[in-house]
């Protein structure tokens, strides 16, 4: 026999979703009421599913939650630092190959120069100078450059296509030197990361969608408004002390064999708990990445209509 202790009023605990019309009041007492247009959502918990998740993908499967992609890289984002290239943002897919091309030109250029000699075979280094000009789309003189090679993947000053203006013109790469002090090379990274590799997916609909599928399968088991407020176990099992929030002065109890916790360490850490003290000093340690997520509909969805962005993350250091 199975019993859930649910905090909240709804089903998925921390994942959930926020629409036009849903009010919700913090810890501090703050109430905030969303206004979105109808259509319109924001997770303000978990919000993409990667693809080695198996064990989540397999209940989205059995429980019939459609997903669609979660776009978590887009070559056409903006990357933007008000003290780099005067203030002018620059897209990702200029700022990554310009960085691979000035990066590949030195070390071809090392190479020729016989200094990897000590390290590298000459027949390794001839094929190591054949990827460097494909990773970095060098020209045969092994320099990275303005050129139609270069502009396939930092994109064009004009695009190809048909017409009188049909000819492609390439785009200037920015200077090795400059895109170094610009600092911006420390997110190309951040998506290739295994959390972020692609393919990620999103429930259609809203990250809650996972929740209430559950809770059509296994309403019955869960109990709603249920705050714990001790975990207390022994050679026979765990007992768990909790109250409804909506009369708090009773407390109650359940007793199982075992206990799985998927409280947040900052509020687990502040429960009575019956556990060893390196798990105990564990629980009080472990830091959570201070981060924030804000939802905001516009008028128009200018970063579409204007940019040609469609999904993806975009980087600025403004305080915004």
């Amino acid at each position: 026999k199975v019993q859930i202790l649910e905090f909240n009023n709804r089903a998925g605990g921390r994942n959930w979703s926020i629409r036009g019309g849903d009010s919700f009041t913090e810890l501090g007492g703050l109430k905030q009421t969303c206004q979105f247009e109808q259509g319109l959502y924001l997770n303000p918990g978990p919000w993409r599913i990667p693809y080695h998740h198996r064990a989540l993908l397999d209940y989205c499967r059995r429980l019939n939650v459609t997903l669609e992609p979660f776009i978590q890289l887009n070559h056409n984002a903006y990357m933007h630092a008000t003290r780099a290239f005067g203030g002018k943002p620059q897209r990702f897919r200029s700022i990554k190959a310009d960085f691979q091309g000035g990066v590949a030109e030195l070390l071809a250029k090392v190479s020729q120069q016989g200094r990897l000699d000590e390290f590298v075979t000459k027949e390794d280094q001839e094929i190591l100078l054949q990827a460097l000009r494909d990773w970095g789309a060098l020209d045969r003189d092994y320099k990275y450059n303005a050129n139609l090679g270069s502009a396939e993947f930092r994109g064009y000053a004009r695009d190809p296509g048909g017409g009188l203006m049909g000819d492609p013109l390439p785009s200037d790469p920015i200077p090795l030197q400059e895109l170094l002090r610009s600092r911006m090379w420390r997110y190309l990274q951040s998506f290739a990361r295994y959390d972020f590799q692609m393919t990620l997916f999103q429930p259609v609909g809203g990250m809650d969608m996972i929740g209430k599928a559950f809770a059509r399968e296994v309403g019955d088991l869960i109990r709603y408004n249920s705050k714990v407020t001790q975990i207390q176990q022994n050679g026979s099992g765990v007992t768990v002390s909790y109250v409804d929030t909506a009369s708090p002065s009773a407390v109650q109890q359940a007793t199982a064999d075992w206990c799985i916790c998927t409280i947040p360490l900052p509020i687990l850490s502040q429960l009575p708990l019956d556990v060893s003290g390196p798990m105990k000093n564990a629980i009080d340690s472990l830091p959570y990445a201070a981060s924030v997520k804000v939802g905001l509909q516009f008028k128009r969805r200018f970063w579409e209509e204007d940019e040609a962005i469609y999904g993806g993350i975009s980087y600025t250091d403004l305080p915004i």
